[in-house]
C-alpha cells in the first residue's frame, strides 16, 4: 500500500483544480483554499475534497484547513508574492509540512531573490512553469521531428513522440523492422496513437503515415530514431518568437547565439525593455496575426514559428496563421483543453500544454523514493521512472523477465537503467533489485496499479 497524503492546495485555477483531481483519484486526501466560493464550488462539485474559503496567507485560514495534519502544501495562486507569504507561514504553523510554490517573477528565480524564497522558512520546492516550457521548447528545436521529449534516467534516456511521416524508412513497415534498420542503435517503440486510439505495438504491427509514434532510446541516439520516422530533417536556422512575455524573453535568451532570432511583441514599453536586455535577437512591435507584417519579415523563410503569449486564442491564430503563410514548423502555448481537441497536427505541428508540464513537475516532487521522474501527456497518459523493489519478502518483479510481468493494457516498460547502463526493455530482458523502469502508462487511471506491480 502506498502512501496516502494530507494535501493541501492553494488556489483553485486551472492547474489546483486538475492537480485536486489527479491527486484524489490517486487516492490521496485533498483540502483546496480560494478567496472565491463559485471557484470551490465548481473544484468540489466533481471530487470528493474539503474546501475552505478564504485568504490562503492568513493564519486563521490555514488553521481552518488543518495545517497541523498537512504533509503537502501547494500555493498555486496568481501571485508569487501571496504563494510566498503563504508557504512562510506554513512553516511557522507547522515546520514539518513540505511546501512547494509556483514562481513565475524572474526576480525570485535567481540570486539573492531565489535565495530568501528557498531560506528556513520558505519554498522547498520551487516549480517554474516558464523555466520547465522553455526547456521543453529549447529540446524540441534541438531535435527536428520531435513533438515531445521526456528524459529520464538522470537525461540518458529519452521517450520521444514523433508523427510518421510518409516515404520514411520505417512508415509502412513492421515495427520489428526498425532493429533490423539502425542495428547500432538500441531503441524501442513504446505506443502508438493512432485517430486517438492507443496502440501497445507488437512486432507485426505496421507503423501508418501520420500515427504518433512514442519511442523510447538513449538520449544521444534521437536523432537516428526520428530519421527513421521522418526522413532527414532540416535543422533549424531561423527562429520567429510571437509574444515577448516571461516565457519569449527566456526562449529567446537560451536560444541568442545560435539562431536567427526575431520577437513580435504588441506592448511597445515591452519591446524597448527587450531590446535591452536581449544581444542580438532582432524585436519587432506589431501583431503576431498580422498577415502582412508576416510577409515582410519573410514567414516562409522560417524554420520554427513558435506562439507564447499569455493567450491562447492569439498563440492559435498566430500559430496558424504562420504555418498557412509558409512556416516550417509551428509551435503553440494551449492551456485550455477545448483548443487542444479543436487542432490538428496539420494546422500547428506542437502543441505544448503548459498546465500539463507543471503538474507533471509537482506530481514529480510528490512521488515517494520509488518514483522518480513523472510526464503527463496527451491529457490522459503517463511515462514514469519506477525503482523496482521487493518488500515483505514479495518480489513483484524482480528476477522476472520483461514476458513474464502482467502489467494492464496499454502499460509498456521501455527502458531499464541500472548502475549507470541503459537497457532498452526486450521480452527476455530480465529485472534486477532497484533496476529503474521507464515505463509508458497509456491512462494515468493505471499508474497506481503498475507502481504497486513495480514497487511492491
Amino acid at each position: 500500500e502506498r502512501n496516502k497524503l494530507e494535501i493541501l492546495i492553494l488556489g483553485a485555477g486551472q492547474v489546483g483544480t486538475e492537480l485536486s483531481e489527479l491527486l484524489t483519484n490517486d487516492g490521496h486526501n485533498i483540502t483546496i483554499v480560494d478567496t472565491e466560493a463559485d471557484r470551490l464550488q465548481k473544484a468540489s462539485s466533481h471530487i470528493d475534497l474539503k474546501t475552505v474559503e478564504g485568504n490562503a496567507s492568513y493564519p486563521k485560514v490555514l488553521e481552518q484547513a488543518d495545517i497541523n495534519n498537512i504533509d503537502v502544501a501547494v500555493a498555486m495562486m496568481e501571485s508569487d508574492e501571496v504563494n510566498i507569504i503563504a508557504c512562510q507561514m506554513i512553516k511557522l504553523l507547522n515546520k514539518d509540512t513540505k511546501t512547494m510554490a509556483r514562481i513565475r517573477t524572474y526576480e525570485y528565480l535567481k540570486g539573492k531573490g531565489k535565495q530568501i524564497v528557498e531560506g528556513e522558512q520558505g519554498i522547498d520546492v520551487i516549480i517554474s512553469p516558464e523555466e520547465l516550457i522553455t526547456a521543453q521548447i529549447c529540446r524540441l528545436i534541438e531535435n527536428p521531428g520531435a513533438t515531445q521529449i521526456m528524459d529520464f534516467a538522470n537525461g540518458k534516456v529519452s521517450m520521444v513522440s514523433v508523427k510518421a511521416k510518409e516515404g520514411a524508412p520505417i512508415t509502412g513497415h513492421k515495427v520489428a523492422e526498425l532493429r533490423q534498420h539502425i542495428p547500432k542503435v538500441d531503441t524501442r517503440i513504446a505506443a502508438i496513437y493512432r485517430e486517438d486510439k492507443v496502440i501497445a505495438p507488437k512486432g507485426d504491427d505496421i507503423v501508418e503515415t501520420g500515427d504518433e509514434v512514442f519511442f523510447i532510446t538513449e538520449s544521444r541516439d534521437i536523432k537516428k530514431v526520428i530519421s527513421e520516422l521522418r526522413m532527414k530533417e532540416i535543422a533549424s536556422k531561423t527562429i520567429m518568437i510571437a509574444g515577448g512575455g516571461r516565457i519569449g524573453r527566456r526562449l529567446a535568451e537560451s536560444l541568442e547565439g545560435k539562431f536567427d532570432l526575431k520577437i513580435i511583441e504588441i506592448n511597445k514599453d515591452r519591446c524597448i525593455y527587450l531590446s535591452e536586455k536581449l544581444d542580438s535577437s532582432l524585436v519587432l512591435n506589431g501583431d503576431s496575426s498580422d498577415s502582412a507584417l508576416l510577409e515582410e519579415e519573410n514567414i516562409e523563410k522560417t524554420d520554427f514559428f513558435c506562439s507564447v503569449t499569455d493567450d491562447d486564442e492569439a498563440n492559435v491564430m498566430s500559430s496558424m496563421l504562420a504555418k498557412k503563410m509558409g512556416a516550417k514548423k509551428s509551435l503553440s502555448l494551449v492551456n485550455k483543453n477545448a483548443y487542444l481537441d479543436l487542432i490538428s497536427k496539420e494546422q500547428i505541428d506542437i502543441t505544448i500544454n503548459p498546465s500539463e508540464i507543471t503538474i507533471g513537475s509537482i506530481l514529480e516532487n510528490l512521488s515517494d523514493e520509488t518514483q522518480l521522474k513523472t510526464y503527463s501527456f496527451k491529457r490522459k497518459g503517463e511515462a514514469v521512472e519506477l525503482i523496482a523493489t521487493s518488500r515483505n519478502g514479495y518480489p513483484g518483479v524482480v528476477g522476472k523477465q520483461i514476458d513474464q510481468i502482467e502489467l494492464p493494457k496499454g502499460c509498456v516498460i521501455g527502458a531499464i537503467f541500472s548502475e549507470n547502463a541503459i537497457k532498452i526493455a526486450h521480452h527476455d530482458t530480465k529485472i534486477n533489485e532497484n533496476d529503474h523502469l521507464i515505463t509508458f502508462i497509456a491512462d494515468k487511471k493505471n499508474l497506481e496499479e503498475v507502481t504497486d506491480i513495480i514497487c511492491s
